[in-house]
């Protein structure tokens, strides 16, 4: 069966689009980026949702956010999404916990998903995020 060019232009893009997909394991807190296997400890949430989202790059101007979150799925007003590591209530120590090797503590964020910065800059380039 022959395909029309803009069927299989939208395979083309459709193909690149789960290329460029993020892997979320909770059970390590761990975010990998699929198409280049790196791997990368991330703060989580024991609410922090499982599935297969699409990303969104949201402005804001809430303290502590450098300007804008990848917003993953939104419940009622709240917005699960993908961002720096929050620094708003220090004696959280986030920035130690990220660096931890022990699991259990990284997993303490009110479902959203904290990255240090380098990983945020480089999640600015994907679209799916899988979270098992």
């Amino acid at each position: 069966m022959m395909l029309s060019s803009h069927a299989y232009a939208n395979d083309v893009v459709q193909a690149y689009m789960q290329s460029k997909k993020v892997i979320v394991d909770t059970q390590k807190a761990e975010l990998c980026f699929a198409d280049t296997k790196d791997c990368h400890p991330v703060l989580i949430g024991k609410t922090t949702p499982k599935g297969t989202f699409p990303l969104r790059i949201f402005a804001t101007d809430k303290p502590y956010y450098d300007g804008d979150v990848i917003g993953f799925k939104k419940e009622g007003d709240f917005l699960f999404a993908l961002h720096r590591v929050w620094l708003g209530k220090p004696s959280e120590r986030r920035l130690e916990r990220i660096a931890s090797k022990n699991v259990a503590d990284r997993i303490m964020t009110n479902g959203c998903i904290n990255v240090n910065d380098d990983v945020y800059t480089k999640l600015k380039q994907y679209f799916v995020l899988e979270i098992v």
